[in-house]
């Protein structure tokens, strides 16, 4: 059994195109996000309804009803399957409005409606599309196998689904049949960590999740270079600000021996990335740039003990809900690479200045060099301090797993320290066009 998992695709031509790509005989299971127009369309019937604006909101279900119903390809000599297909789209739009009108004004419980009823309409639109072309598909209905334990995670029974070779199975996320035993939506639950428990409940061996990514660049742009990470560099890669995938996912997947490859929806010249618990040998295997963020220089005053002052220091910034990238300590400085808001300066260093001379550089870089260091990591510091003798670097620390190891530079020198770094590694000279990247990306690596 495969089960891939496929976020925020907004049509099901997209989904086609990608299970071209992994079908096999095996059974399929493909495990949808709602689709976004699909989300806006129930969002806007919600809002008529709440305000009272009765007009809107029929007009807006009647739109919504044609628009599922013309997107609704299947064979014309399947006339039941496309009235049943039909009378189901029609059937789980009213009963939305049924929940809908039950809301005087936007709530929790709402947002799980829209999510529900989103998501078995973009599973049946998507299933009824298959069949068009060609594929031996059926919904499945996760309501009628999955309830919640007593942690309120998945609970999968699939003793009674009977799953034929090459056929594709489609299913919305999230879904669980609740004490009522009525459909619902696991909405505080990464739409990974549900994928990765049904997989689990299949003993299936790979995980696949199709998902918009941000930030991940290769400096290799061919299929055949397979980029393959252990849970623990998938962990400093992946999970970001802007997170691709959950730390549970990776780390139950871990415990679980289930391979996750992960394939990118909207960077196309993005390899797939492959991740599982086998440590495969590797100097370098990623640089990560992290943007605007801020450096402190910290020098005891003697106001308090010396043994005190980096506690007394990283207990204000925690306490402030001030993240903290990188940190190394000497007997006479404290570095720290974070990020502060503005409003938020001047009270922590008040606070700092009471035990500590401060020195403040804003908008620098944290640039760190990823890979399978082991004993060598004096070695790769030696050699990363020598290509960047002529750039200032503020700050050096490396992680005592012996899998990173981090420069902060200035802004300005992001650029130069990444070319020179690039260029080392693939032993050719770097195009500025693969140096770039997108000004909202706070995050980005570099597959090497």
């Amino acid at each position: 059994m495969k089960v891939c998992s496929i976020e925020t695709t907004n049509s099901s031509e997209k989904i086609l195109s990608h299970l071209e790509k992994l079908r096999s005989e095996e059974p399929f299971i493909i495990i949808l996000t709602p689709f976004d127009w699909m989300k806006e369309s129930l969002e806007e019937i919600s809002r008529f309804l709440i305000q009272n604006q009765q007009t809107e909101a029929l007009h807006a279900i009647d739109t919504l009803k044609e628009e599922c119903i013309s997107m609704l390809v299947v064979p014309d000599t399947d006339e039941a399957n496309t009235c049943a297909t039909k009378a189901d789209i029609t059937a789980r739009i009213d009963h939305f409005v049924h929940l809908a009108k039950s809301h005087s004004e936007a709530s929790y419980q709402q947002e799980t409606d829209i999510r529900t009823i989103g998501g078995y309409l973009s599973a049946i639109l998507c299933t009824a599309y298959l069949k068009y072309k060609g594929m031996n598909a059926s919904l499945l209905d996760a309501s009628e196998f999955i309830q919640l334990n007593e942690e309120q995670v998945p609970d999968i029974d699939f003793a009674n689904i009977q799953t034929e070779p090459g056929k594709i199975y489609v299913m919305p996320t999230n879904i669980y049949r609740n004490e009522s035993g009525e459909p619902a939506y696991l909405i505080d639950m990464y739409t990974d960590l549900y994928a990765l428990y049904v997989a689990i409940a299949l003993q299936a061996k790979e995980l696949t999740l199709i998902m918009p990514t941000q930030g991940l660049h290769s400096l290799h742009h061919k299929e055949e270079n397979k980029l393959c990470l252990t849970c623990e560099e998938a962990a400093h890669m992946l999970v970001t600000d802007d997170s691709h995938i959950s730390h549970s996912t990776l780390f139950l997947a871990r415990e679980k021996q289930i391979s996750i490859r992960l394939i990118s929806d909207n960077q196309a010249g993005l390899s797939a990335i492959y991740i599982d618990g086998e440590k495969k040998k590797h100097d370098i295997k990623a640089v990560t740039v992290r943007k605007d963020i801020n450096y402190l220089r910290m020098s005891p005053l003697g106001t308090i003990p010396s043994s005190q002052v980096s506690t007394q220091a990283l207990g204000i910034l925690v306490t402030n809900l001030v993240p903290i990238y990188l940190f190394t300590s000497s007997s006479t400085n404290i570095s720290v690479a974070i990020r502060v808001y503005d409003i938020f300066w001047n009270k922590i260093l008040n606070k700092l200045s009471r035990f500590a001379k401060v020195t403040v550089e804003k908008n620098v870089t944290a640039i760190s060099i990823l890979g399978e260091f082991d004993w060598n990591i004096s070695k790769i510091e030696a050699r990363i301090i020598d290509l960047l003798r002529d750039i200032p670097i503020l700050m050096i620390s490396y992680g005592s797993d012996n899998q990173s190891i981090s420069v902060v530079v200035r802004e300005k020198d992001t650029q130069e320290v990444l070319r020179i770094l690039f260029k080392d590694l693939s032993g050719v000279e770097p195009s500025p066009q693969s140096l770039t990247f997108a000004p909202y990306e706070e995050h980005s690596t570099w597959f090497v």
